[in-house]
């Protein structure tokens, strides 16, 4: 199946910022998981699994990018940016947040933080890069077959 516009977005990394970006991102996979299911020939209304995972990878996205602003820049003397782009090609979900800040390491010992990234890895195909320059999470997702296409135990 061929590709949906792909979301873009660019800003200071800050609170107000990430639930900015959560709403679009939401608004785009609506607009995109619509599009492919109306495409296959489906009702315009997504159905749940759709639904779900658009609930999945907004829930991931947003911990990606807490973390950003939590992390990324907490021995910085002035903020830093974040990015947040998606795409959908061939039935995959391609998200990557990704800051010009430091990687700081996970905290060892008993914490009520630090969950983030096992979350991440819960709700989707996770990979981190960082270095010098930055921080780079990408997560994947591949898109449930269509209703109609699967067999009444995958239902």
């Amino acid at each position: 199946m061929s590709s949906h516009a792909a979301l873009d977005l660019a800003a200071e990394a800050g609170p107000p910022r990430v639930g900015a970006f959560r709403r679009a991102l939401r608004r785009w996979l609506g607009e995109a998981l619509q599009a492919r299911q109306t495409a296959a020939g489906a009702s315009s209304v997504l159905d749940d699994d759709l639904e779900d995972l658009a609930d999945d990878l907004v829930l991931a996205t947003s911990e990606a990018l807490e973390n950003v602003v939590d992390h990324a820049f907490a021995n910085a003397t002035g903020p830093g940016s974040m990015t947040l782009r998606a795409d959908l090609v061939d039935d995959v979900v391609t998200i990557v947040v990704s800051d010009d800040g430091r990687w700081r390491d996970p905290t060892t010992g008993p914490t009520s933080r630090g969950r983030g990234l096992t979350l991440m890895e819960s709700l989707t195909d996770v990979e981190v890069v960082h270095g010098p320059t930055g921080t780079m999470v990408t997560m994947r997702r591949p898109l449930p077959a269509p209703a109609h296409e699967r067999t009444s135990a995958q239902a």
